[in-house]
């Protein structure tokens, strides 16, 4: 009898435990990050990979909307470049391409309705590099295709974490 009690009340007792350390060590579950703007609208000329990547992370980790005119938003993120390049690294002796290096600028900068530059022109880059057997041309088209979707991944959430940054400033100019 006493065995199943203590059993029945090991597995709750365990459950707090874990609560209660958890929360000592101030685990939170993630939330969006708030900035002190309601609405985001992406202007400029992005590429279409990337305006969809900006819009997904601006949904996903910021706590706001994205407008799909300027006049709606009170945020505006201007994209002044977005410029993909690539460039042959490597070729085989008989002139055969096995690599690749490639790049990706974007340029970019946030401004209020007011006109207020909230991030200055800022420049952020993606870089990589692949090299591939000239038998496996196929698949080293797939592969390149992963890796330019990759940099705007990459570029994407650099872009959304300058814009978690004005959520932390806020935070400490109305403190």
């Amino acid at each position: 009898m006493f065995k199943k009690t203590a059993e029945r009340l090991l597995r709750p007792t365990c459950m707090v435990l874990l609560v209660i350390c958890l929360s000592a060590c101030l685990y939170e579950m993630r939330q969006k990050v708030s900035i002190p703007y309601q609405v985001i609208a992406i202007t400029g000329s992005p590429s279409r990979e990337l305006l969809g990547q900006l819009q997904v992370d601006f949904l996903t980790y910021l706590n706001v909307k994205v407008a799909v005119h300027p006049v709606d938003a009170d945020l505006l993120v201007e994209i002044l470049q977005d410029a993909p390049n690539s460039q042959i690294s490597s070729s085989t002796s008989s002139g055969q391409i096995s690599g690749y290096d490639f790049n990706d600028v974007v340029v970019f900068r946030a401004f209020d309705q007011a006109g207020h530059e909230v991030i200055p022109s800022t420049e952020i880059y993606g870089v990589r590099d692949i090299n591939f057997s000239p038998h496996t041309v196929l698949s080293a088209d797939i592969q390149q295709q992963q890796m330019i979707g990759d940099i705007r991944k990459e570029l994407s959430m650099q872009i959304t974490l300058h814009l978690m940054a004005l959520g932390s400033r806020a935070s400490h100019v109305y403190k």
